[in-house]
């Protein structure tokens, strides 16, 4: 049955199940029947072997006694090697083989099943002795009717079953094709999926049995699974092109050093001051290349998943050490830190410090690089919702276009050139970082405009 279908299968089962049960039933019925009908058969030879048994000899020498017409009487008188005939069975052509059984033999008044003389049925007899002892009458009666009715109900009852198992092989393969059906639907789909089209989705049937439950976990992990695809197709995608910006970012600075090493190898700085142009565009150039390359492993760490080193960390602390470094680095520059409903205190927050470091400078140097020199910068501190910390930096720069805000924490992505305007375009990796840092920590980070022009970023972390 491997070789079947499921469907086939099942009907196979129930067919066969069914015809069992229809056999046996036929042969228990036959056999009750049997037993009932030849209960009846000896309760007649006992009952006129019994009203027979009452005459006398000179009785059955006179006058054979009356007997219905299906039954035979033999006599068998004591010592004698003879039958002798008292009545046939009316209209059986056959007769039965009775043995010579005396008076004093142990089978008297016990039934037994005797042949016919051509072999063809079987009959029932009861052998008695007379009143007075001297002979021995035997009555017997032929099993034809009896066998014949028996079989006649097993050839009705083998009919009507094979009436019944059409009528159920017909019935139980429609019924076993509603039932598949939703399986069928079931199976449409994954061959459709299987093609390629990770859309389909199983019809759940209205009912609450195993198939409606399979259904809807089907769907279920369907839609994980297209999740998964799509993710994975835009990973690969976002991994095809930071690749792409990485090697053009790398790109850049390798071809100015290679540039200028070549042209002092070929003589082409003629001056030691041109030397030491030269050597300070290297510089220069080896130090973005640093910068990008410490960015990219920065990323691929929290793109690991790697476990924070939570500590208790003040982030209005941090706050101040970035805007002094900011002025530090541009003195002309205006920088303040202050709370955010009120006065500048401690805001507490358990965090990586290091992590929580790098966000808070990052933004600042995004501010600053991508504004004006003239454009204060302002950092804002304090806390936000139950059980969270907030963090704002705002400039007041050009501000950025609400088509790029989608993006601007996106790797290597850069908005407008107009930001650009305070110290140069950076990498395009330090929003990322941001993200990726605040992300890890359970936050969020987003980006509105600040009155009267410019961009705030928003750093909204959890305290604990």
């Amino acid at each position: 049955m491997r070789a079947l279908t499921l469907r086939w299968r099942l009907l196979g089962v129930a067919l066969g199940l069914i015809l069992v049960a229809l056999a046996s039933t036929i042969v228990i019925l036959g056999v009750l029947l049997d037993r009932y009908l030849m209960t009846q058969a000896r309760q007649e030879l006992e009952f006129y072997g019994a009203s027979v048994a009452q005459l006398q000899l000179k009785e059955y020498r006179e006058a054979s006694p009356a007997l219905p017409s299906g039954f035979t009487l033999r006599l068998i008188l004591e010592g004698s090697q003879e039958q002798i005939s008292l009545g046939e069975a009316f209209r059986e052509p056959t007769e039965p083989i009775v043995p010579l059984i005396q008076p004093d033999d142990p089978r008297i008044g016990q039934t037994l099943v005797l042949p016919s003389t051509d072999g063809t049925i079987e009959w029932l007899a009861l052998p008695l002795t007379d009143v007075q002892g001297e002979a021995t009458l035997v009555v017997a009666l032929p099993l034809r009717q009896l066998n014949a009715t028996v079989n006649q109900v097993l050839v009705f009852s083998s009919a009507i079953a094979a009436l019944v198992l059409i009528s159920c092989a017909v019935l139980g393969w429609y019924l076993i094709r509603r039932t598949f059906r939703p399986l069928t639907r079931i199976e449409d789909t994954a061959a459709a999926i299987a093609a390629g089209d990770l859309t389909q989705r199983v019809d759940v049937p209205d009912s609450e049995d195993e198939v409606a439950s399979l259904s809807r976990s089907l769907n279920a992990m369907l839609s994980r699974i297209e999740h998964s695809f799509a993710a994975r197709e835009a990973n690969e995608e976002q991994m095809r092109r930071f690749i792409a910006d990485a090697s053009h970012e790398l790109r850049t600075p390798l071809a100015a050093v290679s540039g200028y090493a070549e042209l002092y190898r070929h003589g082409g700085l003629p001056s030691q001051d041109a030397v030491a142009g030269a050597m300070a565009r290297i510089e220069d150039e080896s130090h973005r290349m640093r910068a990008l390359v410490e960015d990219l492993l920065t990323l691929a760490r929290l793109d690991e998943d790697r476990p924070l080193e939570l500590q208790t960390v003040d982030l209005a602390v941090l706050a101040a050490e970035a805007a002094q470094d900011a002025q530090t680095i541009a003195p002309d520059r205006v920088v303040t830190v202050r709370g955010i409903a009120g006065p500048l205190g401690p805001t507490e927050l358990v965090a990586d410090e290091r992590q929580l470091r790098q966000v808070v400078t990052n933004l600042v140097t995004n501010a600053r690089i991508h504004t004006p020199s003239s454009a204060p910068i302002e950092i804002l501190v304090g806390p936000g919702e139950a059980g969270r910390v907030v963090l704002e930096v705002r400039d007041h720069g050009p501000g950025i276009p609400s088509a790029d805000r989608p993006r601007v924490f996106e790797r290597f992505y850069r908005a407008d050139r107009a930001r650009s305007r305070g110290g140069g375009a950076g990498s395009g990796l330090g929003l990322a970082i941001v993200d990726a840092i605040v992300a890890a920590h359970s936050g969020s980070v987003r980006v509105e405009d600040t009155p009267g022009g410019g961009a705030t970023f928003i750093v909204d972390l959890p305290a604990h």
